[in-house]
């Protein structure tokens, strides 16, 4: 049993049929460790998936591991300036080459027999390879002796990989985002705050909750006084990319008040909270004054790790003056997700009910949630497999 066996057509058509009539994932796609497995395997080793935040490795000679779908990951970056990745471990005896993040770092060498490689992944030296004192300090350079490297791509403070190579360009997988976020200045923005939470629950809630405002007037009394459902954009989606979002009649000291705005900001976006989602698991929220990006980590199926960066517009992210305004953002962002973890919590525990499995879902809300569940399904099945 490899935990697939259920995606089936009859699950592929409940997912193509009218929201009101169809269904999202069942239970077992939230609960069982080999499907969890699996979805490693296809959704995240085969498309572009965050791997880490570039800040973490601000000047020359950084190196970082990083884990990314159960893979040890080697981040670096060296004189160029360029980040790269490498599977984090030497092409020898296969030990793991770094265990902890370094800086001004000249090279890599493997705590094992001393092999050395540069930051590009070149091997360098390989003491005592010929035996005695005979070294070999000039191997040749070709892909057998160097590190394996991996896909990389770095945006503004975040960093992309993707594992098998073949998910095509991050250009083309990044273009379709760009249109919609045209007038945000997006390199006027300095890193402000960090939250990380600790969540009972399977990643996949965390994404289908933030897609969905569809909880928020239960859920969240605040947001609901600022922006009421009847405001509210329901949710879209393109390929890969989930989308919603609302616009404020209002401005409150934690949204559009207070802390500088994106130079140049068009009218029409002054007023506009957005939420987007890169499949599988990059979301965020960008207002006038603020971008604030939560990275859901799977740890296991009912385990995740939320990783919540937020970035002000220039003096917004550091400056004195705007210290209070800018805690008070990153206040309201930890008790809104504090919220939202109960409920992704509770909603796990709905997962291992024989009262519930797929859902009954709202025509207006929820076809954002069939979409993404079509999108899982996709990465787990041959398209021929799928039928009609």
């Amino acid at each position: 049993m490899n935990g697939t066996e259920w995606l089936d057509k009859a699950l592929w058509q409940r997912l193509n049929a009218p929201t009101a009539e169809g269904s999202t994932l069942p239970n077992d796609a939230y609960v069982d460790p080999a499907f969890f497995d699996a979805e490693r395997e296809c959704v995240f080793k085969r498309s572009w998936v965050f791997a880490e935040f570039a800040h973490h490795l601000r000047g020359t000679g950084a190196v970082r591991p990083v884990e990314v779908a159960g893979q040890s990951l080697l981040l670096t970056k060296d004189t160029d300036g360029v980040i790269r990745a490498f599977h984090n471990v030497c092409i020898h005896r296969g030990a793991a080459l770094v265990d902890k993040p370094k800086s001004d770092c000249r090279n890599i060498v493997c705590p094992n027999h001393s092999w050395s490689y540069s930051l590009k992944g070149q091997l360098l030296a390989r003491p005592h390879f010929f035996g005695g004192d005979k070294h070999d300090t000039q191997p040749a350079n070709c892909a057998s002796t160097n590190l394996v490297e991996v896909h990389c791509h770095t945006w503004h403070d975040w960093i992309f990989v993707n594992l098998d190579g073949q998910a095509g360009s991050f250009s083309s997988y990044l273009a379709p985002l760009l249109e919609k976020l045209e007038g945000y200045d997006l390199d006027s923005l300095r890193m402000g705050g960090s939250l990380n939470f600790d969540i009972q629950a399977n990643w996949k809630l965390a994404i289908e909750n933030f897609i969905e405002p569809y909880h928020v007037f239960s859920c969240h009394p605040w947001l609901h006084s600022f922006v009421t459902m009847a405001e509210r954009d329901p949710p879209t989606f393109e390929d890969h990319i989930l989308s919603c979002g609302y616009t404020f009649k209002k401005t409150d000291p934690t949204r559009g008040e207070g802390l500088p705005y994106f130079p140049q900001l068009p009218d029409s976006k002054k007023n506009r909270g957005d939420w987007f989602v890169l499949f599988p698991n990059f979301a965020f929220e960008v207002f006038p004054d603020q971008l604030v990006v939560f990275v859901p980590i799977p740890v296991d199926a009912s385990h995740t790790t939320e990783n919540i960066n937020l970035y002000f517009v220039g003096d917004g992210a550091n400056g004195d003056q705007y210290h209070n305004a800018r805690n008070a953002v990153i206040k309201n962002w930890h008790d809104l997700n504090l919220e939202d973890i109960g409920i992704l919590q509770r909603m796990q525990e709905g997962r291992l009910s024989d009262g519930f499995d797929g859902g009954v879902l709202s025509p207006y809300w929820d076809p954002v949630q069939q979409h993404f569940a079509r999108l899982i399904y996709q990465a787990m099945v041959p398209r021929s497999s799928m039928g009609g």
